[in-house]
């Protein structure tokens, strides 16, 4: 409740900052915010009392309401939840101070217009700036006109490449899961583990060395062998290709935890299946990939949000920072330029609506995984 409270007073009092001495076309105050944050904190109380008093009515039905004793504390058990809320307030503070005011910041600002970090020069524009990303372009666009549903289609491009890696990833750790000795399996895993303990900058950059157009290995490799060499940054045609096998290797520890589900795998199953002459095909489609689903999914999970959130590679692996035909521009990234590159001309306003688009986006995509997941996931072990 005082967390709810909180940001509604913490959403009030700054749009009564902003407007304290705004005056609209008329000449008079604008003091519209004011019974507005009082409407909007008694909606928020009544609101959490409702849903308290109905979830209190399901857990007591049926069964006689006891009230809880009050227990003294000692004087030892007193300084011990002392210390542990004072433990438990520092992270708290930092999740308040870093995460829920930025937050309402950023919700504040979707409905103003600011082209500085000067908070009091803001112009409140209510829903306009939704509208400009939906049915509009930017006046000052960063690059080109429609860029909002480029950005968008690069993003679904990249998203839609995450089955395809990880496909690739069972096929690996499938062969790596076969009985090889212990001196051969050890060094690759350490191998395959190195990519998650380094920066995505530096691996970033090596990458970009090794795909350079005239000099980077692969290309050396090529013109050695008498064949063309590749601009692999620089063509449309070859740059998702080059983006998606870098970001295979960063994710290669998912090949690691696909080993340790195929490990886990009950032989008996297996080997009842293979008496009953059930072929190793039969057997890997049937018991093997159904027992594996629950990490198969955990996967899926983690590395579509990470796609959908793409920006820092973008901006590394291109030289120019947008890539061939502008395909490196991703919503993140573009939300990144609307805000700070380009604020005089798109400004705040536009970067944190499109960052709300962005979190309501997301959001609906993980719920519709979670709700595909129950078709597909087995925990039957």
């Amino acid at each position: 409740m005082y967390l709810l409270i909180g940001m509604i007073v913490a959403l009030h009092l700054l749009s009564a900052l902003i407007n304290w001495d705004a005056v609209d076309a008329t000449g008079g105050r604008r003091c519209v915010w004011i019974p507005l944050g009082l409407a909007l904190g008694l909606f928020g109380v009544l609101a959490y009392r409702i849903a308290c008093a109905v979830r209190r009515k399901k857990e007591c039905r049926g069964q006689p309401v006891q009230r809880k004793k009050r227990v003294r504390l000692t004087g030892p058990q007193r300084k011990e939840d002392l210390l542990g809320t004072l433990m438990a307030s520092l992270p708290f503070l930092g999740f308040l101070c870093f995460v829920l005011l930025p937050t309402v910041v950023s919700l504040v600002m979707c409905l103003f217009e600011l082209h500085s970090y000067d908070i009091t020069r803001a112009h409140f524009v209510g829903l306009q700036n939704f509208k400009t990303l939906i049915w509009q372009e930017p006046s000052g666009s960063t690059y080109v006109p429609d860029m909002v549903n480029r950005a968008f289609v690069n993003t679904m491009t990249y998203c839609l490449s995450v089955p395809l890696r990880i496909v690739v990833t069972v096929f690996i750790a499938n062969l790596m899961a076969k009985p090889i000795r212990k001196c051969v399996n050890a060094p690759v895993r350490i191998i395959l583990f190195l990519p998650s303990l380094c920066s995505s900058v530096g691996v970033t950059l090596m990458w970009q060395w090794i795909l350079q157009a005239d000099y980077g290995i692969i290309n050396v490799a090529l013109a050695a062998m008498g064949l063309k060499k590749i601009n692999f940054m620089g063509d449309p045609d070859w740059f998702w290709f080059s983006v998606n096998l870098m970001v295979l290797w960063m994710r290669a520890t998912n090949i690691i935890n696909l080993q340790a589900a195929l490990a886990n795998v009950p032989t008996s199953s297996v080997e009842a299946a293979e008496l009953d002459g059930a072929t190793k095909r039969q057997v890997f489609w049937k018991i093997t990939l159904p027992a594996i689903t629950p990490t198969l999914f955990y996967i899926v999970t983690m590395d579509l949000i990470a796609a959908l959130q793409e920006s820092g590679i973008m901006q590394f692996v291109t030289t120019n920072g947008v890539g061939p035909d502008f395909k490196a521009v991703t919503l993140s990234y573009y939300v990144y330029r609307m805000a700070f590159t380009s604020m005089a001309t798109d400004g705040l306003g536009l970067g944190c609506a499109l960052a709300f688009m962005m979190a309501i986006f997301i959001i609906t995509v993980n719920k519709l995984n979670f709700r595909l997941s129950d078709r597909w996931v087995s925990y039957d072990a």
